[in-house]
């Protein structure tokens, strides 16, 4: 699987970026005046061992830590001191590696969980099964339904979630966050417990969301796969960022090698 590894190749406008971003938890520092940017439609790949800062910085993009220091912007709106349903509405989604499936709905009805966000009839129009409702209710219904399709769960979409195998269950998390009208999509550890060949078909969802404008920002551990997948690859390293490039530039960097590609297995992901 081969992408354009090319900066010059991605020259748009930039739907993200974290300026000066620092975070401290008590006496440690988690983060220390990170910069980096995405273009729109991207795959950035962010990469670092255990206590690097890269769970953090998903949360502080997505609103579920408070930023304390630095900007982070999102198609040109300050994103500081905004609350995490807030920043949702404009159109990020952060999905855990822990997928939370609402094991009393069916497949489509948690995807439309995520199409419920934007819903336009009101409470009362609802509650009463007013025309309006009723119409507001298919369109959701649609919206959950093509998502299905996109990332090919459409034939599931009357059974419990919780009789898929845990790749599907998390493409159903996917499909949840599509929903919402997401256009940057914050994925942490999204690979993990998947087989071969549902690492395959992950990677192949996300080149699909990519070529439909979809950006993704990945915390992951396994490298060697991403690295196909990437256009871009950020490395931190207690909290400060050691490298940027394409893949190519960053597995060639000798601070990079010593730091995390050099040290084996690399350790489980910091929980903060």
């Amino acid at each position: 699987m081969k992408v354009n590894l090319s900066f010059a190749e991605h020259s748009k406008v930039p739907i993200l970026e974290v300026k000066n971003v620092s975070m401290t938890f008590g006496i440690l520092n988690v983060l220390n005046n990170v910069n980096f940017s995405v273009p729109e439609g991207n795959i950035l790949v962010m990469i670092g061992p255990n206590g690097a800062g890269k769970s953090t910085m998903l949360k502080l993009i997505s609103g579920l830590i408070p930023l304390q220091k630095g900007n982070i912007i999102f198609r040109r709106k300050r994103l500081n001191g905004m609350a995490p349903n807030r920043i949702a509405l404009l159109g990020i989604t952060q999905l855990f590696q822990d997928i939370r499936i609402f094991s009393n709905m069916s497949v489509i009805e948690n995807v439309m969980v995520g199409s419920h966000f934007n819903a336009e009839a009101n409470l009362l129009s609802s509650g009463l099964r007013l025309p309006r409702a009723r119409i507001d209710e298919h369109r959701l219904f649609e919206t959950a339904r093509r998502h299905l399709s996109l990332v090919g769960l459409e034939q599931k979409a009357n059974i419990n979630p919780t009789s898929l195998s845990w790749g599907h269950q998390k493409l159903v998390g996917i499909a949840r966050a599509l929903a919402t009208g997401s256009q940057l999509l914050l994925l942490d550890e999204p690979y993990s417990g998947l087989s071969g060949l549902e690492v395959d078909n992950l990677n192949e969802l996300i080149l699909k969301l990519k070529n439909q404008g979809i950006t993704s920002l990945i915390v992951e551990h396994l490298t060697d796969i991403l690295m196909g997948i990437a256009d871009q690859v950020i490395v931190l390293d207690h909290g400060e960022k050691i490298a940027e490039g394409t893949p190519a530039e960053v597995q060639n960097n000798k601070r990079v090698i010593d730091a995390y590609l050099g040290s084996g297995q690399p350790a489980k992901e910091e929980r903060q």
